[in-house]
């Protein structure tokens, strides 16, 4: 059993460089998953987003509250980011996860589920942080998404790519609703059972 992933992180129009951001560690029994989207875009946004990325890794816990309140507290000089954190528990099936602005996850499959952010930027006004939490099984695929992805994908026009491979599921989704003129990430993961 373990977990596929495949991350996408293309910079805006005319950059080089993202304000994007994305961490996945696996534990002996789980997997942490990180996407960040900081205000902005251009080479500020860039640094601010690697050295995110960077105290992240060097935290890197799967008390994903503790974690995000940690990465604020650090943060709090910098321009802020919206932030989705997810534990996934290999040995319960469980995950755990907590959501500040904008970035979004979906679970794909016959149903897609959404689940919700809280209001706040990361480094600037964090809310108290409601975590939630659900079950996943062999063959779920999970999407993690900034805003430089459109918010309203229509699960039909997904449904041929959603049971391909990662690298050509999260292709279709950058060229059919990703944002030229913003920062764009994916991540897509998949939970499989031997």
């Amino acid at each position: 059993m373990g977990f596929d992933f495949v991350t996408v992180n293309d910079p805006c129009s005319g950059e080089y460089v993202s304000g994007d951001g994305a961490v996945i560690h696996e534990f002996e029994h789980g997997l942490l998953v990180v996407i960040i989207d900081v205000l902005g875009h251009g080479e500020k946004a860039a640094k601010t987003a690697r050295a995110m990325e960077s105290y992240i890794k060097e935290l890197c816990s799967s008390d994903i509250v503790w974690l995000m309140e940690k990465v604020h507290e650090h943060f709090l000089t910098s321009q802020g980011a919206a932030m989705t954190m997810v534990y996934f528990d290999r040995l319960t099936h469980q995950l755990n996860g907590v959501a500040i602005g904008n970035t979004l996850l979906r679970r794909c499959g016959e149903e897609w589920q959404s689940y919700h952010a809280q209001p706040g930027v990361v480094g600037e006004l964090l809310p108290t942080l409601k975590p939630f939490h659900d079950v996943f099984k062999d063959g779920d695929t999970f999407l993690f998404t900034t805003d430089g992805i459109k918010e309203n994908i229509d699960p039909e026009s997904c449904r041929s790519f959603q049971y391909h491979s990662l690298g050509s599921f999260t292709h279709f989704l950058t060229t059919n609703f990703g944002k030229s003129y913003d920062d764009s990430t994916v991540i897509a993961v998949r939970y499989y059972y031997d």
